[in-house]
């Protein structure tokens, strides 16, 4: 499965918005992590709006963060995605977590 298939799959069943999955496809295609206002560049939306939805992508542990020093010393993030088999993991692991919600809820418990 190509890369944009998957990741229209992965949007699709956990509900990933529009701005998310581009932010995503853009990470997948980087052939590096990239800051902020690489991501910004490349998708053309607000640093609000990717920041937001950068931390959408983290909570499921859809993308990975690394922490680095910028040349003029302050503290920064890199985004990348995720590779095939991770992202697969995480999105059955988020998935596995919503059935036993479900699974619960209807058991009561």
């Amino acid at each position: 499965m190509r890369a944009d298939n998957l990741i229209a799959e992965i949007s699709e069943l956990l509900n990933i918005r529009a701005t998310s999955r581009e932010i995503l496809e853009i990470l997948t295609r980087s052939r590096r992590k990239l800051l902020v206002s690489e991501i910004i560049a490349r998708s053309k939306r607000s640093e609000r709006a990717v920041r937001t939805h950068l931390k959408l992508l983290l909570k499921p542990h859809l993308i990975r963060r690394e922490k680095v020093i910028t040349r003029k010393g302050k503290f920064a993030y890199r985004y990348l995605a995720l590779r095939t088999h991770e992202l697969i993991k995480s999105v059955r692991e988020k998935l596995l977590r919503r059935l036993h919600r479900l699974e619960a809820h209807m058991w009561g418990t």
